[in-house]
């Protein structure tokens, strides 16, 4: 039997207590993937059965992890995912329309419907990644077609990038945390370079694999598509770029006041980040609380805090973006 270190405990603690403050217990691989600390799925089941400590403050049934005495996370899972995928099988018209547009590379859900997590009726949240120099014009062109067929207030294109430019910042654990929980739909090749070049997430999620999170089943992009984009580029592509940029930068800074957490907000020629009512406090206050409580029932002792760094683990962070 693997007797687990004290680090290796918080370990799973904190990825337990983290995903139930979203009503959401873990499968084993989901545990492993989300861990702070190098460890297969046998090994992490071997330390629950060692520990006391895990015993006692994380239940175990049917395949799931969750807080001690919390049962009623397993049904409430099953309610979301089978909603969710009501949801997605609902608008899956819109994905294969965002996947199909001129310049765009990849097309990743994100938020509660890429955890088949959604309750009620959830945006859809997309990371989009397009070809150089046609991030503003590719937004702008979804955001026109989804008002004039309705879809306005269900996508949500909360995170938009060039492929010249695929390496996100701040390179921190929010930004880590966003990249393991995408669920790509398209762009599958794209997606692999968006990951090698932020290989900085395997500094705070050393399990993740790019491979669990690809769809065997997934489309890809018609081939006219290329021959399409070059008549573009060839007559409106470039004007329609930096028109883009110029007059819906105008708007968006005009609605600036608007915003909850401006400081996630990125207007870039390569980069559009829409984070504009971010639930990162509020997250991280609830994740403390938690962990708090933890630790008070559990009675850790030795190197035990809430907010300090070493020897206590870092902590995870979640946003939801507004259009």
């Amino acid at each position: 039997m693997i007797a687990p270190t004290r680090a290796e405990e918080l370990a799973v603690l904190r990825s337990v207590i983290y995903a139930s403050l979203f009503d959401y217990p873990l499968t084993l691989d989901q545990l492993a993937a989300s861990l702070g600390v190098r460890a297969g799925a046998d090994t992490i089941a071997a330390w629950w059965r060692a520990s006391e400590l895990l015993q006692s403050a994380i239940g175990h049934r049917d395949g799931w992890y969750f807080p001690a005495g919390r049962y009623d996370l397993i049904e409430t899972r099953a309610r979301r995912e089978s909603l969710s995928r009501e949801l997605l099988d609902r608008d899956r018209h819109i994905l294969a329309t965002v996947s199909k547009m001129p310049f765009v590379r990849m097309v990743a859900l994100s938020g509660s419907l890429a955890h088949l997590n959604a309750e009620g009726s959830a945006d859809l949240d997309l990371f989009v990644i397009t070809a150089p120099n046609r991030v503003w014009s590719v937004t702008v062109a979804l955001l026109v077609i989804s008002r004039l067929l309705g879809w306005r207030k269900r996508l949500c294109l909360n995170y938009v990038v060039s492929e010249s430019a695929m390496a996100i910042s701040p390179r921190d654990l929010f930004s880590a945390n966003q990249i393991i929980h995408l669920r790509p739909i398209v762009g599958h090749r794209v997606f692999e370079r968006f990951v090698k070049a932020n290989a900085f997430v395997r500094d705070f999620y050393p399990n993740f694999d790019v491979g669990s999170q690809l769809s065997a089943n997934s489309s890809r992009p018609a081939r006219w598509h290329r021959v399409l984009e070059r008549a573009l580029d060839i007559v409106v592509a470039p004007a329609m770029e930096r028109m883009s940029r110029v007059l819906y930068g105008w708007h968006l800074r005009r609605r600036a006041a608007q915003w909850r957490s401006r400081d996630q907000v990125r207007l870039e020629p390569q980069c559009l980040k829409l984070h504009t009512s971010s639930h990162r406090a509020s997250t991280l206050a609830r994740f403390d609380d938690a962990m708090t409580k933890a630790a008070t029932r559990i009675t850790f002792t030795a190197g035990w805090c809430s907010s300090s760094p070493d020897p206590c683990p870092r902590r995870d962070h979640s946003s939801s973006s507004a259009r």
